[in-house]
């Protein structure tokens, strides 16, 4: 525990580990007030002065989170969920969380309503209603001693004794102006250390169409909203709940299969998805599933008579020359169609499923080195594709 004049700082005192996806984990830039005692003078000074003291924190990349003042919602929280944590929705899952959250926001707000009235009929006695941090604090794991203070990524900062005894008054200017100032130190660390440890970006596979782009962004944004206005603190302790009582069925290490029906339909039934493509498209994907150990892009031409039997097989075109045309395109790098599938594949999984669940399944590689699919394709439940091997082009 180190201390300032006005700080007390406990280190090591979190548990941040929740155990169902880093994508919901809180991120390093979150301050989280909390209280297990209402502490009312620190209640009334962060109300009155909550805008202004989060610009401040901003300025130094910190977001400031008081939860009685979260009355926010999004509609479609159960496809950000869906999105990011693709294995819950053989569950319905989502669902469940947008349902129980929608409950959980209504009645915060009816208590703010009602605890806003002190605004509008002022009152020398009134105070804050309390809030019940108790699910927060145990999502956390919060080990330490305070019974009020801020919870930091890695450590959580309280108001030392000192400050009481020299603000009998109980004004905080000076206790915020030094966490501020502890605020800007520890942002300059932890921004030295980012610098010098970002990995070089490499993009192992071919762009991502305009639209899955902007559904990939679309659901990245509501996210970090749903970050940065503090409302995952309320989404995770409901998750949480809910996924401990399907603990034995969950695995969120595994992966769907992938099942092709009889209609080429490409379905992830773990996740109830259908990976929707062209049936040019879809052929170029089944070469691929064909063949696990990979395919170098500079002898596709090798494999332009299996891969026009499945086109045949998968399309419902009847002009033969047209089909031979289309697959000639494909095998024939100079064209860069291939470049164009490989895209349009990445894109169709990227439209239902975050990045990390995405790259199990599309075809990876760079250049025209060996592309390969990283699924077990012997995990595939294939009802429909038998290869005719002796067709003649």
């Amino acid at each position: 525990m180190q201390n300032q004049s006005n700080l007390i700082i406990e280190n090591n005192v979190l548990n941040w580990e929740y155990k169902f996806g880093i994508k919901f984990s809180m991120p390093s830039n979150c301050i989280i007030y909390f209280e297990k005692e209402n502490n009312i003078a620190l209640n009334k000074y962060i109300r009155s002065n909550y805008d202004e003291l989060r610009d401040k924190f901003s300025k130094h990349n910190f977001n400031l989170i008081f939860a009685p003042l979260l009355t926010n919602t999004i509609n479609d929280l159960d496809k950000v969920v869906e999105y990011f944590l693709p294995q819950l929705t053989y569950y319905e899952i989502p669902q469940k969380v947008k349902n129980q959250y929608g409950e959980l926001m209504f009645a915060k707000g009816l208590n703010k309503g009602i605890d806003d009235f002190g605004a509008v009929f002022p009152e020398e006695e009134f105070t804050p209603s309390s809030y019940n941090y108790s699910d927060i604090l145990k999502l956390i794991d919060y080990k330490g001693n305070f019974n009020s203070g801020f919870i930091l990524y890695n450590n959580v900062v309280g108001v030392s004794d000192a400050f009481y005894e020299k603000n009998s008054e109980i004004d905080f200017s000076s206790f915020f102006k030094e966490f501020e100032d502890y605020l800007a130190e520890i942002s300059n660390l932890e921004y030295d250390a980012m610098i010098a440890n970002i990995p070089p970006i490499v993009d192992l596979t071919e762009k991502l169409d305009e639209e899955a782009a902007q559904i990939v962004n679309d659901l990245k944004e509501k996210l970090a909203a749903l970050t940065d206005s503090g409302q995952l603190l309320f989404i995770v302790p409901i998750l949480k709940d809910l996924l401990d009582k399907q603990t034995e069925k969950i695995d969120f290490k595994s992966i769907s299969k992938i099942t092709i029906d009889k209609q080429n339909k490409i379905l992830l039934p773990y996740f109830k998805k259908e990976v929707e493509l062209s049936h040019l498209t879809k052929s170029v994907y089944f070469l691929f599933l064909k063949h696990p150990e990979g395919i170098n892009l500079k002898e596709l031409e090798n494999f332009k008579k299996e891969l026009l039997t499945i086109y045949i097989s998968v399309s419902n075109q009847l002009d033969h020359d047209k089909m031979v045309k289309s697959i000639d395109d494909v095998v024939n790098l100079e064209t860069k169609a291939i470049y164009t599938h490989l895209s349009r594949i990445k894109s169709a999984f990227y439209k239902i499923m975050d990045a990390s669940h995405a790259s199990h399944y599309i075809i990876s590689g760079n250049g025209e080195e060996n592309r390969k699919v990283l699924f077990n394709t012997n995990a595939i439940d294939w009802y429909v594709y038998d290869p005719i091997d002796d067709y003649e082009l």
